[in-house]
């Protein structure tokens, strides 16, 4: 159906206009989460409109029901079809707000002030297009092409959209959001005041820096927090974000009189999420991760006390240990593509068989819940990740 007003103020709003076409359930539960209880829709501009000349007949005011409404039954599995045009509504949405963060940064590096109107309208962005788009679809865009990526403003973008994520899964309510998403945008920007070769070298090598350098490097949590201070119009849990996401729980982190214990839960978010796409990135001189690797050892590291393991798990959880669209390669030799995540069973999750053991297509891809097999037919298990979607997929539905 096409949306054509909503009954709550634009900052309220989880879509960037009040005038746009719902087209997934989810959409409709991001809308119920915003506190939308009514709307007016427009039958003329609907997919499911008739022609002209057999017009759809006078439709009700549409009415939202409440939040608690619980789920009926099982997630639809999407076609795959459905799910590439997803994926590459998310590309696109990325690139549109690569452009508008990077602009925000330039400014910034160009002034040395932050300017918090522009800042917050690209928040903005960012909060309508992820209420916009599915959450996996959203995960994947930016996951994916992180490798060797040092880009601040990508950086900030990518750590910013998984922050918010894992708020929404925390249930987080509209207005503790907008503070941490404009933290985790903001959470290195003390970096701009590290002379590059530092950067450089943190970011092309993992040889050691010499401890002056090092402790340059370490200055920039701190730096980041007095700018934000100095300009003033930053809440004071923006301004903690910036201070302390390096702070790890264990000990680990810097600033050094800074306790990890003493944290807020905002600025542990950021931590988990600055560390999940340094992973993929390769941050510091390691080998760049793909997704699933990243979980994995992100994960770890959660239980080694460095971050806090409930919000380590809870991305977990909400993302799978497999991704959904991440392309596979069974123990069966058939290659598939994840397409709903098992939350009882991560590592099983319900997957679209694409290809036969020899790689040729099947005619009519099968879908299989890898927890829930025929005990007649071969069992599957995943062997390996390939990558995501293919190309072909991708090139069929363009």
């Amino acid at each position: 159906m096409h949306v054509a007003k909503l009954d709550v103020a634009w900052f309220r709003s989880p879509f960037l206009r009040h005038s746009f076409l719902i087209r997934t359930d989810e959409q409709i539960e991001k809308l119920r989460r915003a506190g939308v209880k009514h709307l007016k829709i427009d039958p003329a501009r609907g997919i499911d409109v008739s022609d002209a000349s057999n017009p759809p007949p006078t439709r009700p005011k549409a009415i939202l029901q409440p939040v608690s409404t619980p789920a009926v039954g099982p997630p639809a599995v999407r076609s795959l079809a459905m799910m590439t045009q997803e994926l590459q509504a998310a590309r696109a949405a990325r690139r549109q707000l690569e452009r508008s963060v990077h602009s925000t940064f330039s400014h910034i590096a160009e002034t040395g002030i932050v300017d918090l109107e522009k800042a917050e309208h690209t928040i903005h962005e960012i909060d309508a297009v992820a209420k916009t788009l599915t959450t996996h679809a959203l995960f994947m865009a930016f996951s994916q092409g992180r490798e060797g990526n040092t880009s601040l403003s990508e950086h900030a973008l990518a750590t910013c959209s998984f922050s918010m994520i894992l708020a929404h899964a925390a249930a987080y309510d509209l207005f503790t959001l907008q503070d941490l998403a404009t933290g985790a945008l903001l959470h290195d920007i003390g970096l701009l005041q590290v002379p590059p070769t530092i950067l450089r070298r943190i970011h092309d090598t993992s040889t050691t820096l010499s401890e002056p350098n090092r402790r340059t490097y370490e200055s920039h949590a701190r730096s980041g927090a007095i700018l934000l201070e100095r300009q003033g119009g930053f809440a004071p849990s923006v301004e903690q974000i910036v201070a302390e996401h390096h702070a790890y729980l264990n000990g680990s982190g810097f600033p050094a009189e800074t306790g990890g214990a003493f944290t807020s839960d905002m600025t542990r978010i950021v931590m988990v999420t600055d560390r999940y796409d340094e992973l993929l990135t390769g941050f510091g001189g390691a080998s760049p991760l793909t997704p699933h690797q990243s979980l994995q050892r992100l994960y770890q590291e959660g239980q080694e006390g460095k971050y806090e393991n409930r919000l380590v798990s809870l991305f977990v959880k909400v993302l799978g240990i497999y991704p959904v669209y991440s392309y596979i390669a069974l123990t069966t030799g058939e290659r598939a593509v994840v397409s709903v995540i098992n939350s009882g069973k991560l590592h099983q999750p319900i997957v679209t068989i694409t290809h036969d053991p020899s790689g040729t297509p099947y005619i009519v891809p099968l879908v299989i819940d890898l927890a829930n097999q025929d005990e007649q037919a071969p069992i599957r298990g995943i062997r390996s990740v390939l990558g995501t979607i293919p190309a072909e997929f991708e090139r069929a539905v363009r």
